[in-house]
């Protein structure tokens, strides 16, 4: 009996005291300045970010006036 309440008190522990903040996606944003954003170029930009970082892309976007803009760019973990 003693060894079947040990292992039910070790289980106990483990569920307790786990660590389940590694096991949420975190996710952020990017921008990346040019004199020009055009959509298929940020996405391309975005995109490849991804690879970068091994995440997914989220959104990408053009900010900005049309000849001083940024493309931004949110990832989440994989």
């Amino acid at each position: 009996m003693g060894a079947r309440n040990a292992t039910i008190c070790f289980v106990l522990i483990l569920v307790l005291f786990a660590n389940h903040g590694s096991a949420e996606k975190k996710c952020w944003g990017n921008t990346s300045g040019s004199p020009l954003c055009v959509g298929f170029l940020c996405k391309a930009t975005c995109l490849i970010g991804g690879k970068m970082f091994n995440a997914i892309v989220k959104e990408h976007k053009c900010r900005g006036s049309a000849l001083n803009s940024e493309c931004y760019c949110y990832f989440c973990d994989k």
